[in-house]
């Protein structure tokens, strides 16, 4: 751990310097969280990622997270917009590894070349990015963690690629489960089309997750803090909880800041025989509201 948080500390104090204006960046469905859960919690999802979403998230996290874990969501965003994605998890001698796949639709749009009333036709832009991570269990209370993502953006006839990787840390503290990480998203290439190249749209994250078990029997609280540090807007924080009853029913809502149309946010899971089924809305004031719904599932 004194070897790598200088390493990405560092990182953080670069991503600020280097940071750009506001939508200067490419693959901007990269900002938008996968999974149902995390959604609920404000994306404040870094420092308590445990199931197959940790590829998504922070990669360190898929160590605690069961092998053999089946993960889909499916996002019906604002307008025609969509977003499905999955996650598998599976060892190999002492390290969890995680594929991934992250696809984003944006409907049918109509094709013009020259101002006039009918259009050409219509075409179907797109983005897809396919990851594999890797976990390791470095002590046994820190983990580390990393993700290659290929990324392909299709625009019509045009279409761009980008590699990227995803850099985590998660790491139990000396006071009883508090959980803290570390974790920069979408380091790597940019994504060029022609002669000009866009940066991705990199993320510096720090968290910390609280767990607690309340007086009443099989009850807990879970408090998730993230501090959020992107290249092309200013520095935010999120902020969510989480209600866990006997481990089968759960109750979540979470506040972003810094965010002109997404603040609050609200879900609920239900757990049993292996199934974890999660759903959140996240309103988007004047767009409309995101319905997301999750599944995971343990072989």
């Amino acid at each position: 751990m004194a070897t790598w948080f200088p390493v990405l500390l560092l990182m953080v104090f670069a991503g600020r310097l280097t940071a750009g204006e506001v939508g200067s960046t490419s693959l901007n469905f990269l900002k938008v969280g996968v999974g149902a859960r995390p959604a609920a919690m404000g994306s404040a999802f870094s420092a308590l990622s445990d199931d197959a979403t940790a590829s998504f998230w922070n990669p360190a996290g898929l160590v605690d997270a069961r092998a053999g874990e089946l993960f889909f969501t499916y996002n019906s965003w604002i307008e025609d917009i969509s977003q499905s994605a999955a996650s598998y998890t599976f060892d190999v001698d002492r390290v969890r590894l995680g594929v991934s796949m992250n696809y984003f639709g944006m409907g049918e749009l109509e094709r013009r070349s020259v101002n006039s009333v009918e259009p050409e036709g219509t075409f179907s832009p797109y983005d897809l990015a396919l990851g594999i991570s890797a976990a390791y269990r470095v002590k046994e209370n820190v983990a580390a963690g990393v993700t290659a993502r290929f990324v392909r953006e299709s625009l019509d006839s045009e279409s761009a690629s980008a590699v990227l990787f995803d850099i985590g840390i998660k790491a139990q503290t000396i006071i009883p489960n508090l959980t803290a990480s570390i974790a920069v998203r979408n380091l790597g290439t940019k994504l060029k089309y022609e002669s000009i190249a866009y940066d991705a749209p990199r993320l510096v994250s720090l968290g910390a997750a609280y767990r607690k078990g309340l007086p009443w029997r099989d009850h807990s609280l879970t408090v998730a803090l993230e501090i959020e540090a992107p290249n092309d807007n200013e520095t935010r924080l999120a902020v969510g909880g989480e209600y866990n009853w006997r481990n089968f029913l759960f109750g979540r809502a979470g506040y972003r800041t810094g965010l002109v149309n997404e603040n609050v946010s609200f879900g609920m899971g239900v757990n049993y025989l292996e199934l974890m089924f999660d759903y959140a809305y996240v309103p988007y004031a004047d767009l409309g509201g995101s319905h997301r719904f999750s599944f995971i599932y343990a072989f």
